[in-house]
């Protein structure tokens, strides 16, 4: 089919997204490459002003999305399991922690700052000591102006050795020295840490830890991040089959689930297993899988590629073939 420069061929068909505790029911688009040039113009502008207003201290629409998307996958992809709790010395069921970092520094630092001298490394030290794979953190200000960070991780970590690596870490960078002045040792409780295993909707909660709308001060640096396996993965989505309908009807007229239609879309909520019940047999295990799958990725640093210049200028061989 022919399409001039004044037509854009749209195709849309119905799929569903499913998320943490709701199905999504949208209409998806595929514009065939065939977007104007002032819409690429605009696509094109919305990016660089993005780039210029990252790290300001503010979660804007888009990144406030990204954060939410990495927070439900991270509920999705993490299963209550038993861990052996060596300060209890008993088994105890398992499936997130939370943790809170606080910086006893009296001069407040912005978030490029605390995160240079100090959050980095710790982050580091969870990756590479701990073997931590998976993760979301937030950084937040308190009334007094100082900041502190939320991590939250299916790893398990005993809390004396977060509270040493965090204080010997805010030691090496000089941010104790008050501290040490008035009470003699490098030791202040700065770290916190509880399960979330008893709270009910955890996917919502979480959210409305990290994800506020605005920071209660502007800034510079980054005010949150997470593992690369959470930012490099999406939603569970799959075209609606009538099946599917039939199925979504028959769970609404039994009560079992409830139905909320929005400008775009339409959340079905309801309880795991009834929600799940609109899948196939077959999209179930698709399901497990894609969520194995961002559980088990990998991800290795690549190496920075070696450019060797010959006497003629125009000619360049790289390290890599």
């Amino acid at each position: 089919m022919h399409v001039n420069n004044s037509t854009v061929l749209i195709l849309s068909w119905p799929e569903i997204q499913v998320r943490s505790n709701c199905l999504i029911l949208y209409t998806a688009c595929d514009y065939g490459g065939n977007l104007r040039p002032t819409h690429l113009k605009k696509l094109y502008q919305s990016l660089k002003i993005a780039r210029q207003t990252t790290y300001s201290g503010e979660l804007r629409t888009g990144t406030k999305k990204r954060l939410t998307r990495c927070i439900d996958l991270l509920v999705q992809t993490t299963k209550t399991r038993h861990q052996w709790n060596p300060v209890t010395q008993r088994e105890t069921q398992h499936r997130l922690s939370f943790i809170t970092l606080t910086i006893h520094q009296g001069r407040n630092l912005t978030a490029q700052e605390a995160y240079k001298k100090v959050f980095v490394h710790f982050i580091q030290w969870m990756r590479r000591t701990m073997k931590v794979k998976t993760y979301v953190w937030k950084a937040e200000f308190q009334k007094r102006g100082q900041i502190h960070y939320h991590i939250t991780t299916p790893s398990f970590i005993h809390y004396q050795e977060i509270r040493d690596k965090w204080n010997n870490l805010q030691q090496q960078a000089g941010l104790l020295a008050e501290y040490y002045a008035k009470k003699g040792h490098y030791d202040p409780n700065s770290t916190d840490i509880h399960s979330v295993k008893h709270v009910k909707n955890l996917s919502s909660y979480l959210k409305k830890e990290f994800a506020k709308c605005i920071q209660n001060q502007k800034t510079t640096g980054k005010v949150w991040d997470c593992s690369q396996n959470l930012k490099s993965s999406r939603y569970f989505t799959l075209e609606v089959t009538p099946e599917q309908e039939k199925a979504l009807l028959r769970l609404d007229d039994q009560k079992k689930i409830g139905e909320i239609t929005l400008d775009q879309c339409t959340v079905f909520t309801g309880k795991t297993e009834d929600l799940l019940q609109v899948l196939g047999i077959k999209d179930i295990k698709n399901y497990d899988d894609h969520l194995t799958a961002i559980r088990n990725k990998e991800f290795k640093e690549i190496p920075k590629r070696k450019v060797v210049r010959n006497k003629k200028k125009s000619e360049l061989s790289t390290g890599v073939h």
